[in-house]
């Protein structure tokens, strides 16, 4: 009896190791997850003097025809793209990307995502409209950005370093399949390969990260 009674005891308390495990695991997963004490400033080297990656102010439209600038993203953090509406194969899965992203994202009111048009000829607030709709953007996360041929290229070029480039002779553009997570001061703080899934992952833990620098930031504020 009491070896049969040990047993079940030993027996019960394996199950219960077992079934805990992954339980356990995702607690040293959670502690170790942000293994890092800041995120990276991307910066160039200007004459000797390492200059940010700063975006510049701008004016652009949303798919909803609405004036959107560098003002309108307020006190956020943001995730930023270029695409068009007509590329056939590596924007969908870019954009497919950006999406996973937003949802994963969407409980913080304090991210915003911004995709930029390459073909602003082309993709009108009204095209943009129905390009958002395929992706089932929420309009308040999501922006799908048209406007100034130069206003787009000079922010792809200059503030995020992206390639953008006409194919002569043809419809298509060169384009970055990069994916950029800005800061609240407008300081890229991450680069992201758009096609890769496992570096969608680590752009959504790095924006988590940074959200959390801002409470805990927030927090200390307070407690001063």
């Amino acid at each position: 009896m009491k070896q049969s009674t040990g047993r079940r005891i030993l027996v019960v308390t394996v199950i219960g190791l077992i079934l805990g495990l992954p339980v356990l695991f995702g607690l040293l997963l959670k502690k170790s997850v942000f293994g890092y004490k800041e995120l990276p400033i991307y910066t160039t080297n200007e004459m000797g003097t390492e200059v940010p990656y700063i975006v510049d102010s701008f004016a652009l439209f949303d798919q909803n025809g609405e004036l959107f600038t560098r003002d309108s993203i307020g006190d956020r953090i943001f995730i930023s793209n270029f695409f068009f509406a007509s590329c056939p194969d590596v924007c969908p899965i870019i954009n497919g990307h950006m999406k996973i992203a937003s949802q994963k994202l969407e409980n913080s009111s304090d991210i915003l995502f911004l995709s930029h048009t390459v073909d602003p000829y082309n993709d009108s607030a009204a095209v943009l409209r129905t390009y958002a709709d395929k992706f089932e953007a929420d309009d308040n996360q999501w922006k799908f950005l048209t406007g100034k041929k130069s206003t787009i290229y000079h922010l792809a070029r200059d503030s995020y370093k992206a390639v953008i480039q006409e194919v002569p002779d043809t419809n298509d553009f060169i384009h970055s399949e990069k994916i950029m997570l800005v800061d609240k001061d407008f300081q890229v703080r991450g680069i992201y390969n758009g096609m890769n899934f496992s570096e969608i992952m680590e752009m959504i833990t790095d924006a988590r990260f940074l959200l959390k620098t801002y409470k805990d930031q927030s927090v200390k504020k307070e407690d001063e």
